[in-house]
């Protein structure tokens, strides 16, 4: 069999940003073939986003800098060649996919691509329908792309991608902001796009496990440098430990066996999916200290308030202006103690219910008392110095010119006496460790400075309860895991109830004390993650399944009788080091 054309040639590819002295690029040496899936990866700040942007000629065309060493893109010296002419063979999703949507609908969106390109209209008509159909957007088709959730426009930028049918497909975090079963369909329309079109396409993600079948190489990147490059079984199955160090996240069960091999239980391979899991697990649990039918599942505690509701929210509706029921008939109660994640598929309502909580939105019908105020007949002003909201994007609420001045800002609006400005901003900025940044621009930061910039910014007005909108979007595992180790912070050392929305299952499972899933407007389940994450198929009717480690269990437990709430590795860790021995 004839090897596949190269279409993406690297050779010591070094570029460096203007204004900056260490190369974002150093030295990459990479070859893309025709029809080849590859996974990018790295933590963030590696280089990733920069060496995707110059297959497409805007790294240095649109950025200007200094690129040494050689690139090649279908056959075309990329420095020679204009971005223009490289973007009819490029399709690039960029990370943030509201910076790439400009029509009026989202029909117009995903048409507007093949108009530019001349495609026949019929031709265009037949694209537009078939990519919209499959990825579930033909009920929003005559809505505007800005009216929709963070993951409605993520799929709708995919979809506008997909139906230029590019040579090449470079896709930066095309999943971050959907829903589980969303990502799964992505990359299965992915997969079918490479093998029957023989597209090529490189997707950068931290999402490793749901790639490992689907993705031919993965290529690790840190430092602006290539670390690892291989099969995906590979990388991921011999490697875990040392992704796990640089940031990254490997299929839990990976990690599960590394770490049971390293208290010296024999474990024979090391497994990348459930299925595999379960066969090496079992072979294991034939050591077991106690007979199967002695082992029992614990019994987890139903979610009980310990206190009177902080915000009440009584049979509330919202409809946006268009007709778009959002809310529908919500009743639901929040407590000092709680520490809730609200899940659920993309359009279910979530962050528009969270936004009724302190007057961003008032509702159509019903009542929402935040502290005994009655949200509908209270000054917003009012209402925010209970509730502080952290949008999903912390572009959105960062305009002033230093982080001072934005910390400045809500103190001067909620009429804070200015000889407490001083102390409220040094004591918040210390805590979320921007203490340093106060003098530099908002814009000039990472994207995670830029969140803690935007936390600190309600934090600073001193609300009881803080409310993140996917806190955790783009940032790779450890950023992740920072982030909500500062919620938990905030929850335990200074008492602030915590809501989050997240599309994050894992996160959901290590950090809420309580659960909130929402389908159609409306609250579905409420309770404990443990008991939450076992209702597999109430889950998955809304796009959701539970982690990966807990999917596992629930087959062990099905066999084999052991417990199957367990949530996380290190749960799993210290559940089977108890039962299995050398």
């Amino acid at each position: 069999m004839a090897s596949k054309a190269t279409v993406i040639t690297c050779k010591n590819l070094t570029y460096t940003y203007p204004g900056t002295t260490e190369p974002a690029l150093d030295g990459i040496d990479l070859e893309v073939q025709r029809g080849e899936i590859v996974l990018i990866t790295g933590p963030t700040g590696a280089g990733k986003t920069t060496l995707c942007s110059s297959f497409n000629g805007l790294v240095p065309h649109f950025y200007g800098g200094t690129l040494d060493g050689q690139i090649y893109v279908l056959g075309q010296d990329v420095r020679k060649t204009t971005a223009g002419y490289l973007s009819t063979k490029v399709g690039m999703l960029f990370q943030d996919p509201s910076s790439q949507l400009i029509s009026a609908t989202v029909e117009d969106e995903v048409a507007f691509g093949p108009e530019n390109l001349a495609i026949p209209v019929e031709e265009i008509e037949k694209r537009t329908t078939s990519v919209l159909d499959f990825m579930g957007l033909k009920a929003q088709k005559g809505r505007p792309p800005f009216a929709l959730s963070g993951g409605q426009q993520q799929a709708v930028a995919l979809a506008a991608v997909i139906a230029m049918k590019p040579e090449i497909l470079v896709l930066d975090e095309p999943t971050s902001n959907l829903d589980p079963i969303g990502t799964v369909n992505i990359f299965s329309l992915l997969r079918r796009i490479s093998r029957e079109e023989e597209n090529t396409i490189i997707i950068v993600e931290h999402k490793l496990q749901e790639l490992v079948d689907i993705a031919d190489r993965i290529v690790v990147i840190d430092d602006g440098k290539v670390r690892l490059e291989g099969p995906p079984r590979e990388i991921l199955a011999e490697d875990a430990v040392l992704l796990r160090e640089r940031g990254l996240q490997p299929p839990q069960v990976s990690l599960l066996a590394h770490e049971l091999r390293e208290t010296g239980i024999h474990i024979e391979g090391i497994p990348l999916t459930i299925p595999e899991a379960f066969d090496t697990l079992s072979k294991a649990l034939q050591t077991l200290k106690l007979p199967l039918s002695e082992t029992k599942a614990e019994e987890t505690k139903p979610f009980q308030a310990t206190s009177k509701p902080i915000i009440e929210v009584q049979n509330a509706s919202f409809q946006y202006p268009g007709g778009v029921l959002a809310v529908q008939d919500v009743s639901v109660n929040f407590y000092k103690e709680d520490f809730v994640g609200i899940i659920g598929q993309n359009g279910s309502g979530k962050t528009t219910l969270v936004k009724l909580l302190n007057g961003l939105l008032r509702p159509t019908r019903g009542i929402v008392n935040v502290f005994g105020l009655n949200s509908r007949d209270s000054p917003i002003h009012d209402l925010i110095k209970h509730v502080g909201y952290v949008f999903q994007d912390p572009d959105s609420q960062l305009f002033s010119k230093t982080v001072h001045q934005e910390l400045s800002f809500g103190l001067k609006n909620l009429r804070v006496p200015r000889d407490q400005w001083e102390s409220r901003i040094n004591s918040v900025a210390k805590t979320l460790l921007i203490d340093s940044l106060l003098k530099e621009a908002p814009y000039s930061l990472s994207r995670g400075d830029r969140q803690r910039v935007a936390i600190a910014s309600v934090l600073v007005m001193e609300p009881q309860v803080v409310v993140v909108d996917e806190p955790t979007t783009g940032q790779d595992p450890r950023k992740r895991r920072e982030i909500m180790e500062l919620m938990r912070m905030l929850h335990d050392k200074y008492e602030k109830t915590i809501i989050f929305i997240t599309h994050d299952m894992d996160l959901v499972a290590e950090y809420a004390k309580r659960c909130i899933v929402m389908r159609d407007g409306g609250i579905m389940l409420d309770g404990v993650p443990h008991e939450i994450f076992l209702q597999y198929e109430e889950l998955e009717k809304t796009h959701l399944k539970p982690p990966m480690i807990t999917l596992l269990f629930k087959e062990l437990g099905e066999r084999y009788g052991l417990r199957k709430d367990i949530l996380t590795v290190d749960e799993a860790f210290d559940y089977l080091k108890t039962k299995l021995v050398s």
